[in-house]
């Protein structure tokens, strides 16, 4: 969960599981009347203003950790004033050890080891939804929405101002949040819900105003009441943020490279906008996006056939996500990501290369954004409403030739993107039903992508979910379908692509259609159970997806053709004890088949988690997959019988109270049958060298050895297809290293450097024998003696009268991604940021893991420097 709901310092989950006495827990008990000021307030953390005092003052705070239900050890109290233009919300936080309060200084948005308030306004008064406003001792903000009651989304970002004071009697801490920020109905008088929570971090007591038991899945709609308010009836909004870029670029190139002539200039401007189409649904937009300040993805080596998913980074596909999004999956595991809008799509690197037509080439690594506009809000009657049109740019690479001949090619088309999602909120929030559906047409006549891309694809779904059994129970349920259409060629590509390999030779539900210029597909995903109560929780599901269901145009979906059954078993105890806080313990088992249909496999896993009194903790799990058939091992060849796999992974996490912290997991598994195994370790850890000063370090490390890697298919001289395997030893290393320095709350300063390097090297190539082969040995024939030989880095093999080649997959990689930002907020939502960023890569074909060895080929290797200064002014009105 979110920083809301569970400390941000102390935990990033929501907690649920002691009894409480029905009485205390009833939301509408608290209730809290806003005042109207008559006087100025002056916004700086004091609240010496006589308005203050006329307000009356809420108590009454109930703890929720370490003891819930028992009466604070630290009062809070609080007021709330409003006028036309905003809400004022006072909190007096008492301490009796003021020099113990903790108050550090982070760049805003930024969960830290410190004391917070946090002020939740359910302004739409649908026990659902809620805009979030923090700030912790030193005066740092964090803000959020809250959604479909107990979810998150911390990437939403409000123009709000609030201040800070420590005095003898504990902390202050004083918002004033603009109307404008908020959504609402067009009453005059309004009563919404609301909620105080505060944390004290060095005893990690959490306190809120309303009570939220922790045995309660439910967090908006155990808000309390806020009366009094009284509004103008139409509120006008519109906020302008106009941004202007200057800089240069440097980008590495060969010295007889046409296009690496020094500097390239980097100047452009666009502008983001908001306009309040009413007081409770918002317009925003964006024209020519600038998304030069996200981080980088991290570095990967992806030796699989599915794509590797890469989470959301910019402003305005952030911002609101939580409406337009339209999940396909369940948990955790491989097909957690699998959703009908995946935003990065929008504006992805062109899908062509200048390489394919020339000796040298310059091209954009992503695809212009001419423009996106979303509609978003939630009206009284419980509708809400989340649409969104983006249009990018044909995108053109630069090509030279050897000769000097200069030409364009096309390397992306113009796209059109649209999405949209419609839900109604039943029964006081605890049914919901929904629908959604996106579009993609893209302009493919006069490009080399007419038999690549799909000319149009078109998705759909409709959505359920229901809280019953005193909110202790949920049902949800998704159904959706897709449609792609193209050109017989393309529409071939999607039937032989990762997701569903129709041209397996032994598959008898599905074969490859060349003539064929569409393609169609349903997916459905449901489950129930019992998600609140003290002890015991548990839940049945099924996921599923038909072979010709895909999204991947504008969603993310990494497979087709499987149906799951899962069942899933919890048992938590959250008493305190003398030394433990709270520990779970899971059990889950599953079974997957295709549609043909065929067991793929079966799987159980059980785990668990501790967290002490001292707020250390861990965790430990085990997890056995009975694989029966893998269909997807030689990428399109007949299906394979697969062998057990075992994996299991441990963590501990330490105080992240304490001024060095951190969190290391360690993982491993293996297929005794095969003789492959994996085992790998990632650690984080954070030093709080000063209050404003953090550094941290994030190694992570594996190895692997598979005896069934895929290489290639290819054909013989007799146009025979032939499948290669081979044995990988593969090691990876990477490390990421970051430095916050908050110099004040208005200006920071961001270091971020991650080197990474992976090898691999190849041996024991075979190729399939008897597909079914109940032993490993038996199924596979292993090329040896003059049956393979190399020469360079080809390989050729002679066996059986037949002879082919394939090139050597032995490989090097070692990538430096590094950037550094200077930012300063010189008023409230107005920025301006330095930024300067560089990359370098290097490869090659070794295939042995040599630390020394990648670190001097990543310094020489050429590296590509970017200077930007950006300045963005915002306007609100």
């Amino acid at each position: 969960m979110d920083a809301f709901v569970r400390g941000g310092p102390v935990g990033l989950r929501l907690v649920v599981g002691l009894p409480l006495l029905v009485g205390q827990a009833q939301a509408a008990d608290k209730r809290a009347s806003a005042v109207r000021r008559v006087g100025e307030i002056r916004v700086d953390g004091r609240l010496d203003e006589p308005d203050w005092a006329r307000a009356p003052a809420s108590t009454g705070f109930w703890q929720r950790e370490p003891d819930e239900g028992e009466a604070p050890d630290h009062q809070t109290e609080f007021r709330v004033l409003f006028d036309e233009e905003a809400l004022y919300i006072g909190v007096r936080a008492h301490d009796d050890e003021p020099t113990a309060i903790r108050a550090l200084l982070t760049r805003r948005d930024q969960s830290s080891s410190s004391d917070w308030i946090y002020v939740g306004i359910d302004s739409y008064a649908d026990r659902r939804t809620a805009f979030v406003f923090g700030l912790n001792a030193a005066g740092v903000q964090h803000d959020m929405v809250l959604f479909d009651d107990t979810n998150s989304d911390d990437s939403w970002n409000a123009v709000w101002t609030g201040a800070t004071s420590v005095d003898d009697q504990g902390w202050v801490a004083e918002f004033r949040v603009p109307l404008r920020q908020l959504r609402f109905t067009a009453d005059t008088t309004q009563a919404w819900g609301f909620q105080i929570r505060r944390v004290v971090q060095r005893t990690g007591e959490e306190t809120w105003w309303s009570p939220t038991p922790r045995n309660k899945p439910r967090v908006v709609s155990l808000f309390g009441r806020l009366d009094g308010v009284a509004l103008p009836e139409r509120m006008h909004r519109l906020e302008l943020l106009p941004y202007f870029i200057g800089g240069a670029k440097f980008p590495a190139a060969a010295a007889d490279d046409p296009f690496g002539d020094g500097a390239e200039p980097q100047f452009r401007s666009g502008l983001d906008f908001k306009y309040g189409v009413t007081n409770n649904l918002t317009l925003s937009g964006t024209i020519n996006p600038d998304f030069g300040q996200v981080d980088a993805d991290p570095s990967q080596i992806n030796l699989t056939a599915q794509e590797v998913f890469f989470r959301e980074r910019r402003p305005f596909f952030l911002e609101g996500a939580d409406i337009i999004q339209f999940r396909l999956s369940q948990g955790d595991g491989d097909g957690a990501q699998d959703t009908l809008f995946y935003s990065r799509r929008i504006g992805r690197a062109p899908q062509g290369s200048g390489a394919d037509y020339g000796d040298y080439y310059r091209q954009d690594p992503t695809t212009s954004i001419f423009g996106a506009a979303k509609l978003t809000g939630k009206t009284s009657r419980g509708w809400s409403i989340g649409l969104m049109d983006a249009l990018t740019a044909q995108e053109m690479a630069d090509i030279r030739h050897t000769s000097g001949v200069h030409e364009r090619a096309v390397v992306e088309p113009m796209t059109n993107y649209a999405v949209g999602r419609v839900r109604k909120d039943l029964n006081e929030g605890r049914t919901t039903i929904g629908i959604a559906g996106t579009a993609v047409n893209r302009q493919l006549e006069g490009t080399p992508f007419r038999d690549d891309l799909h000319e149009a694809a078109y998705a759909s779904g409709m959505e359920f979910s229901h809280r019953f059994a005193g909110d202790m129970w949920n049902a949800n349920a998704k159904l959706a379908g897709s449609h792609v259409r193209g050109s017989p060629e393309a529409i071939e590509i999607t039937q032989r692509a990762s997701q569903r390999f129709f041209q397996r030779p032994d598959a008898e539900h599905v074969h490859v259609d060349e003539t064929r210029e569409s393609l169609s597909g349903l997916a459905m995903v449901g489950d129930v159970g019992r998600t609140g109560g003290q002890f015991w929780r548990f839940a049945v599901g099924v996921d599923a997806r038909t072979p010709g269901f895909e999204v991947n145009d504008v969603g993310f979906q990494r497979e087709a053709d499987f149906a799951v059954g899962w069942v899933w078993t919890q048992f938590r105890d959250q008493r305190p004890s003398k030394h433990v806080r709270e520990y779970f313990l899971n059990l889950n088992a599953w079974s997957v088949s295709n549609w043909q249909p065929e067991n793929l496999t079966n799987g159980a896993n059980v785990n668990g988690s501790i967290t002490f009194n001292n707020l250390w903790g861990g965790w430990l799990g085990y997890a056995t997959n009975f694989n029966r058939v893998n269909p997807g091992l030689l990428r399109g060849g007949p299906s394979v019988r697969a062998d057990v796999w075992h994996n299991a992974n441990l963590g501990i996490r330490s105080d992240e109270r304490r001024r060095a912290r951190g969190n290391l997991i360690a993982y491993g598994g293996a297929s005794p049958a095969q003789g492959s195994w994996e085992l790998g370790s990632n650690l984080d850890f954070s030093v709080l060298a000063r209050s404003n000063l953090e550094l941290s370090l994030g190694p992570s490390f594996s190895q692997r050895l598979g005896q069934l890697q895929y290489v290639t298919a290819t054909e013989d001289a007799e146009a025979v297809d032939h499948y290669v395997l081979g044995r990988i030893q593969q090691t990876t290393l990477g490390v990421t290293l970051r430095v916050n320095y908050t110099i004040t709350r208005n200006l920071s300063m961001q270091i971020y450097a991650q080197p990474f390097t992976s090898s691999g090297r190849y041996d024991q190539f075979k190729e399939p024998d008897d597909h079914q082969a109940q032993d490993f040995d038996d199924r596979f024939h292993v090329l040896s003696g003059p049956e393979i030989a190399r020469a360079d880095d080809e390989y050729t093999v002679t066996r059986a009268g037949y002879t082919y080649t394939f090139d050597a997959p032995d490989f090097d990689f070692r990538e430096l991604r590094s950037n550094f930002v200077l930012r300063w907020e010189y008023v409230p939502g107005s920025t301006l940021s330095f930024i300067w960023s560089q990359g370098r890569a290097a490869s090659g074909s070794d295939g042995r893991f040599d630390v020394a060895r990648d670190i001097e080929d990543m310094a020489d290797a050429e590296g590509e420097h970017v200077l930007l200064l950006k300045l963005g002014h915002w306007f609100g009105g």
